[in-house]
């Protein structure tokens, strides 16, 4: 065996074991310690003294074996190929017997390091490793095969078309020696195995390997079957299938196109907000995808209640957090930005790469919802109002303070639907605007701002064509909306100075010479604000 080539020295191992030791106390001088084991890292074997911690230091904790993995899986990024073969091969050697450690944490630890090693030799590189992953996944072993799917799933995440490709001695690909185990574990009795082998499968519904497109019928039949599975994560996990699948093979879905919408429809009510959020993916995906939309038509009327009542803000939304911290957390870049609901998958081309983080780490169920009612919007236009407006409308007349959440989607409703059902709310559009320009100086924070971003989405047909609606009105929003851009309301919350700028900029572009009378006020309260950094807000104009 490779141990037998190479041994850890006693002193080594207890510096390394007590640095790492150290490094998770939130006491420690951690820059201290990392620059210890940067040092360490500069002699050949450091990476296998960390392999070695990892596999058998068996009288040391969880924490640190995982510490010596992660540390591992990261230098093996970009040291595996200047390591001694010898090295190299001990490593492999370590890491193959703890695919079923006992501990599920080293487990997935040992399947991340494995995923690096595959990334570096690819699988002609490291032939044992198919071979134990079978015996693993055939093994009847619940950590074998938990550890086993761990590493193939972070093998399919990071590599899928590595496991699509020949492999020289090989009679088949990876993936068909693996798609029929994954199959069968769609009906294992454990939620993991079911989780890591859907979550595998998806990986591949975009390159759509030939293997999987010669068995997509009982693909498509393992989906059903787990479609209302106990756990969360694997409901999750099929809805996500699904959205993919309509995305780039939808006719794969046809045939089961009205049971598939019936399932959709129900998952976006999923007490389990991620599965419903996947869910709701479904409806922009599928308006992307088609040409004919009439198998969703007949739909509409159950399923804009659904988003609509999606829209309504969570009790942990992160912008309820803002809107009652905003006088004393410095604001964020998000912050500073005017807020959208542009889907985080759907018409997002134009969206800057610098704020893809941004726009991931906010995304939610509320904004996936106005982006499917505007996408919805555009299809089908003013079809949806005869739902939707009854809903608006009701939720509008609220005037209790327990009610403002509800009010306040509505208004996003509005907004949404500017462009997709201009046409119908035209004739509307003076009742319309002079609603919304009193909210805009509603006590609710979140009303004031969404009121501003939803006036502003209707400024180029109260504007342009029918001006007659807004000069009447433009000096009342104006100098309302120039209201929140006062030093204390800004202080009280930056979204809404933010929404209003951008509101105002809007109009400004627009209207030119009918804004002259308040252009003095607005600049007046822009001034100070450019001035002071803390409470800068982005202007578009």
């Amino acid at each position: 065996m490779a141990t037998g080539i190479w041994q850890p020295q006693e002193d080594g191992l207890r510096e390394i074991c007590g640095l790492l030791e150290e490094y998770r106390s939130p006491t420690s001088d951690q820059a201290r310690i990392w620059q210890q084991l940067q040092h360490y890292s500069q002699f050949p074997d450091f990476n296998n003294y960390l392999a070695f911690i990892l596999a058998r230091a068996q009288g040391k904790s969880v924490e640190v074996r995982q510490a010596a993995g992660l540390l591992l899986k990261n230098n093996l990024k970009t040291a595996f190929h200047s390591m001694a073969p010898s090295y190299q091969q001990y490593i492999k050697s370590e890491l193959l017997p703890c695919l079923g450690a006992p501990d599920r944490h080293i487990r997935s630890t040992v399947g991340s390091v494995v995923s690096v090693i595959v990334q570096q030799v690819r699988v002609l590189g490291w032939p044992e490793l198919l071979q134990a992953l079978v015996q693993c996944l055939d093994s009847n072993d619940l950590n074998h095969m938990e550890g086993a799917m761990d590493a193939l799933s972070k093998m399919c995440e990071d590599i899928p078309e590595e496991l699509d490709t020949d492999v020289p001695g090989m009679t088949e690909r990876p993936i068909n020696v693996f798609l029929p185990r994954l199959f069968r574990f769609f009906q294992s009795p454990h939620p993991s195995l079911r989780k890591f082998s859907l979550g595998s499968i998806n990986q591949f519904i975009v390159m759509m390997p030939t293997s999987l497109l010669l068995n997509m019928d009982q693909y498509l039949q393992g989906l059903f079957l787990v479609a209302n599975d106990p756990t969360a994560e694997v409901r999750k996990l099929v809805c996500g299938a699904l959205v993919q699948l309509i995305e780039v093979q939808p006719s794969f879905l046809e045939p089961h196109l009205n049971n598939v919408i019936e399932y959709m429809l129900q998952a976006n009510k999923d007490p389990d907000d991620e599965v419903a959020l996947e869910a709701c993916e479904f409806w922009s995906a599928y308006c992307e995808a088609h040409t004919h939309y009439d198998g969703l038509r007949e739909f509409l009327p159950r399923l804009i209640p659904v988003l609509l009542s999606n829209m309504i803000y969570a009790e942990d939304d992160e912008a309820l957090v803002d809107a009652e911290d905003d006088d004393s957390v410095p604001d964020r870049d998000q912050d500073l930005k005017p807020r959208f609901h542009s889907s985080r998958l759907h018409g997002a081309d134009n969206v800057d790469e610098e704020d893809d983080d941004d726009i991931i780490n906010v995304w939610n169920l509320r904004k996936c919802s106005a982006a499917a009612l505007d996408v919805l919007s555009n299809v089908f236009g003013d079809e949806i109002l005869p739902t939707l407006m009854p809903l608006v409308q009701t939720k509008l007349a609220t005037t209790d303070d327990s009610s403002w959440k509800e009010r306040e989607a509505a208004v996003l409703a509005l907004g949404a639907v500017a462009e997709g059902c201009i046409n119908g709310l035209y004739p509307h559009l003076p009742e319309i605007v002079s609603f919304l320009i009193p909210l805009i100086d509603d006590k609710f924070p979140l009303i004031r701002s969404i009121t501003c971003w939803t006036l502003s989405r209707y400024s180029k047909w109260v504007v342009q064509v029918c001006p007659v609606h807004l000069h009447p009105r433009l000096s009342d929003f104006l100098s309302v909306a120039a209201k929140q851009l006062s030093v204390p309301e800004v202080k009280e919350t930056v979204s809404v100075a933010n929404n209003a700028c951008w509101a105002i900029g809007e109009l400004a572009v627009k209207v030119r010479q009918e804004i002259a009378p308040v252009v003095l006020t607005v600049i007046s309260c822009l001034v100070p604000i450019i001035k002071n950094a803390e409470f800068q807000v982005n202007t578009v104009y």
